[in-house]
């Protein structure tokens, strides 16, 4: 079983694939230009990838949820659904 990632979405903890994590953050760097939401959410993904968990506040939530919208929808697989879910 691949190793997940422990992300708290504003209070609700969702277990993510590292892979599934690490696209994420990859997504989100390639908006940081654009977006400081999006710059601050790669930053704390990828701090999550070396120690096993974040929380994000609303604001990194409300980028996870645009980088999420915009990608393909099969990108980040059921993950994506997930956490679309999480946050609803």
């Amino acid at each position: 079983m691949a190793e997940t990632i422990e992300i708290d979405l504003d209070g609700k903890v969702v277990g993510v694939p590292r892979d599934v994590v690490s696209d994420l953050a990859a997504a989100a760097a390639a908006r940081a230009g654009v977006s400081e939401r999006h710059r601050d959410l790669s930053l704390r993904l990828n701090r999550a990838l070396e120690s096993g968990h974040t929380s994000l506040g609303q604001a990194e939530v409300r980028a996870l949820v645009a980088v999420l919208e915009e990608e393909h929808p099969d990108r980040f697989g059921p993950a994506a659904a997930e956490l679309l879910r999480a946050v609803a």
